[in-house]
């Protein structure tokens, strides 16, 4: 019966020990960066079945404590064709932005098969202010170097590549 005794004390304390280790341990990995790292490289936020494949993630400012803190951001081209329909949505999939666009450069839609859409260096630079927008909306960012622009300020695009920060 001691034996017993002395078995299960080892084994609380052993318990004991190993959940003080894990509130010592477990801060320290989130705040050098482990919860970033399980963020983007362990589960990487998913592409909601909604957007076309040319969609890209665009992370949203740090949060203390957060997880896929952004949006998605992916065009196709209008029923028309003589646009290209962009969408900003949250990672659940929520809409946050749904507008027609076309490219600075040029005024006519960008082809499904050209758009390769890249994320903003940083997720500030993308919100397009207005007053002929209700709120921001979101630039669109492809890697020719060309801006998508809402269609209702595209004469705004030389001022928005202006105030750029890089």
């Amino acid at each position: 019966m001691a034996l017993t005794s002395v078995n299960t004390q080892n084994l609380v304390s052993k318990l004991l020990l190993g959940f003080v280790a894990t509130l010592i341990v477990l801060p320290l990995f989130w705040l050098s960066g482990g919860g970033r790292w399980m963020e983007t490289q362990v589960f990487p936020p998913t592409r909601p079945r909604s957007l076309p494949a040319n969609a890209v993630w665009i992370e949203a400012p740090a949060l203390p404590i957060s997880w896929h803190h952004g949006w998605w951001f992916g065009c196709d081209i209008s029923p028309k064709g003589t646009t290209n329909l962009c969408r900003l949505v949250e990672n659940e999939g929520r809409v946050v932005y749904a507008g027609e666009y076309l490219p600075c450069g040029d005024k006519s839609p960008v082809p499904l098969s050209s758009i390769a859409l890249v994320p903003p260096t940083d997720s500030i630079d993308m919100w397009i202010a207005d007053e002929r927008l209700r709120g921001l909306a979101p630039a669109g960012f492809l890697q020719t170097g060309d801006i998508l622009f809402p269609i209702f300020v595209l004469d705004q695009c030389d001022k928005f590549k202006v105030n750029l920060r890089h």
